[in-house]
């Protein structure tokens, strides 16, 4: 079971969080963050990477990096290795084990000498033995040969030290790592020799670290880590402190000094456990089924043990949502907080025919419960509740609002005055009842109103710990482009204009003289000219400046350029061509769209003022159409990883920006990477939906010169 745990850790996180070294680390350094896990070096060293590499520290990147890591502790404490090593020093074993392999050798006074800096011909032909080169039967003279062997096998790669001079533990970290993906004097990749898998070049630390990592663990009354750890998570976000709640669970490495801790909960009735009551795997709780990843929960649920069906439990979950514990009695009570999602009405015949109402709700915590309430009570979309799960059963209240406002500092440690618990839960929601949780950091900077903040809850140290907003990030909406509009319009267009033409016919063989100053057929051209131009005569049009940002509003603002040509052809006109247009506006429509690269279809039951470009749709829970708004465009001159530039103004780029390549009538869906502001008109396109934390660019749409 515990290789399940890490197998998930590993796949998931091995690059994002388990070789992360502090904030003042080496960043993204691989080969610094790989010789941390593995042992190689402390976080303490990793801390400051431009050390100069000495040869004990040497004799450990070797060890670590090597079959024989496994077995430093074995090696012992006793004895004298040189007359400068003895039992007690740190380095002696990692320096018995490379003194043993012919890697590094002592000097001939007896002495090993520890602290001496290493150049890089010196680590280069240790590396080589390592390898299992003969050094001694390269072509060429030392240093040379060394060097230009190193070379060919790729040990250089990254490293910008030259010959004599002194490496850094960076650079020596990156020495070893590179060996991975060496060839070995017989042919194999290094890394694969030594239980690594290397495939196309790239090493998997994970297949070797996962043994590194212990967990998962309950926090009891008496819980003491072993270590003091260097990097935090909780819940998958980094965090300062390591205080542990009563029920956290968590695992740790104590050779990367990391710790990861998990307070996510699920309570509630058991509905439903299998494979079997007496051996179950799963389990279903408040209508999420939930993998059962230990011996000892799967104990607690089974039948033979008085669990299963009907039984309100609290199950703690670790990784992967796995449960780790379940908790019973009194122990399993909990509330929770969110935003009711649906609700519904069902027939049951458990005990003879009735009515049962679920009720789904978005917590906090970013799980969706499904509480049976209450027959006759109403829990509409979008309603503020509290989910309280005791010994005797589940319930939903109903809740006021709790407001308060207030900027979240520059480290999202407080809104306001108030401070932010470390492992605060923040939602925000739609009155429709979407929702999703929020990282603090999503929101530093941003200055919420009491009408932003719906509900809080604080802890027992006065910090806001549950925190639940109103569209404050604008994230909640779908965003997408709206494909060629001319394609779906024609048709619409030449149905008014038949409508039209009737109207005419039938006014003129009336006995009473209508006079028009508008020729058959022109009012429709004139609403499909206002209203449906091309996705390319918009493009261009942004790109050249001719649709500038007055003309654009007025193009898709809800009393736009349509309602006000058909309040003018009113003035002139009693055909009946008004109320023809006006049906139109009022019918719905089909948009044919591409949403996160796909294409998508959304049917609606009244048009929405979009044309072209960038979009934005607000759902409800269900995915039915509440509204469709059209996204700003702006021209970017200057485009970075996070922001873009369009004249002086700075507009931040949204973390799930789309980017699309538009060519001959037709978007493709691209990266952010493979396009630019020298080779590609580009448009962006941001919201400006009068959400707090939004005005982001959410789709990219490029244009290649020429």
């Amino acid at each position: 079971m515990k290789k399940r745990f890490l197998a998930f850790l590993l796949a998931l996180s091995i690059s994002a969080s388990l070789l992360v070294m502090p904030a003042s680390a080496a960043g993204s350094n691989a080969a610094v963050q790989a010789a941390v896990a593995l042992g190689g070096m402390t976080t303490e060293q990793a801390a400051d990477p431009d050390t100069p590499l000495t040869r004990g520290q040497l004799a450990r990147l070797l060890t670590a990096f090597s079959s024989y890591r496994e077995n430093v502790a074995a090696q012992g404490s006793s004895g004298t290795l040189f007359s400068d090593v003895n039992g007690a020093s740190a380095y002696g074993p990692y320096i018995r084990v490379v003194v043993q392999q012919s890697w590094l050798s002592g000097y001939l006074d007896g002495s090993f000498r520890p602290d001496n800096t290493v150049t890089l011909e010196e680590a280069c032909t240790a590396v080589l033995k390592l390898l299992g080169y003969d050094v001694t039967a390269l072509s060429g003279t030392f240093p040379a040969a060394q060097l230009n062997k190193a070379s060919s096998l790729g040990l250089r790669s990254g490293i910008s030290a030259s010959q004599g001079s002194v490496l850094t533990l960076a650079e020596g970290a990156q020495l070893v790592y590179n060996a991975l993906t060496a060839s070995t004097s017989d042919g194999q990749v290094y890394g694969s020799t030594i239980g690594f898998n290397v495939t196309d070049g790239q090493v998997d630390v994970s297949s070797i670290v996962m043994d590194s990592v212990e967990g998962p663990f309950v926090v009891g009354a008496n819980t003491v880590l072993p270590f003091v750890p260097a990097s935090i998570y909780r819940n998958g976000s980094v965090v300062s402190s390591a205080d542990l709640s009563a029920y956290d669970v968590y695992y740790y490495s104590e050779s990367a000094r990391t710790l990861w801790v998990y307070s996510r909960k699920a309570a509630g009735r058991i509905t439903a456990v299998s494979p079997t009551a007496s051996a179950p795997t799963a389990v279903t709780v408040a209508g999420t089924t939930y993998t059962i990843g230990s011996s000892s929960a799967a104990a607690t649920l089974s039948s033979l043990n008085g669990g299963g069906v009907g039984q309100v439990v609290t199950l703690l979950l670790g990784m992967n949502d796995e449960v780790v514990s379940v908790l019973t009695g009194d122990e399993a009570d909990a509330l929770f907080y969110g935003v009711v999602q649906s609700s519904s009405r069902s027939l049951t015949e458990e005990n003879g025919a009735d009515v049962q109402q679920e009720v789904s709700v978005m917590c906090t915590d970013g799980t969706a419960r499904t509480v049976h309430v209450d027959k006759s009570l109403n829990y509409l979309a979008g309603t503020l509740v509290e989910v309280s799960v005791t010994a005797d059963g589940e319930s939903v209240e109903k809740l006021e609002s709790r407001s308060t406002s207030g900027t979240i500092n520059e480290d999202a440690s407080a809104l306001g005055s108030i401070p932010l618990a470390e492992n605060a839960e923040i939602l925000d929601t739609t009155s429709e009842g979407v929702a999703g949780t929020v990282v603090p950091s999503r929101l530093s900077g941003v200055t919420l109103s009491n009408s932003d903040v719906r509900y809080y809850t604080t802890n027992e140290n006065g910090q806001i710990d549950r925190l639940i907003l109103s569209n404050v990030t604008g994230d909640l909406y779908t965003y997408g482009v709206l494909d060629d509009v001319k394609n779906l319009t024609t048709t619409v267009g030449d149905k008014v204009d038949s409508k039209v033409k009737s109207s005419l016919t039938d006014s003129d063989n009336s006995t009473t003289t209508t006079t028009t100053s508008k020729s058959d057929g022109q009012i429709v051209s004139d609403v499909k000219d206002i209203v449906l131009p091309t996705t390319s005569e918009i493009l261009w049009g942004i790109v050249d400046g001719s649709i500038g940002s007055t003309l654009w509003q007025s193009l898709t603002s809800s009393t736009g350029s349509l309602a006000s040509y058909v309040l003018n052809l009113a003035a002139d006109n009693t055909s009946g061509a008004v109320s023809s247009v006006l049906s139109w506006v009022a019918k719905g429509a089909a948009y044919s769209c591409y949403v996160d690269g796909k294409a998508v279809s959304y049917q609606t039951s009244v048009k929405y003022p979009v044309l072209a470009g960038g979009i934005a749709v607000s759902t409800s829970p269900s995915g039915t159409v509440k509204s469709m708004v059209q996204l700003v465009p702006i021209n970017i001159d200057k485009l970075g990883a996070a922001s873009a530039m369009s004249g002086s103004k700075r507009y931040e780029l949204a973390d799930d920006m789309q980017v699309y390549l538009w060519y001959n009538g037709q978007y493709y869906a691209t990266t952010l990477s493979q396009v630019n502001a020298e080779g590609y008109h580009l448009i962006g396109w941001y919201d400006s939906l009068g959400c707090a934390a939004g005005g982001k660019i959410r789709v990219l749409i490029a244009v290649k010169n020429g």
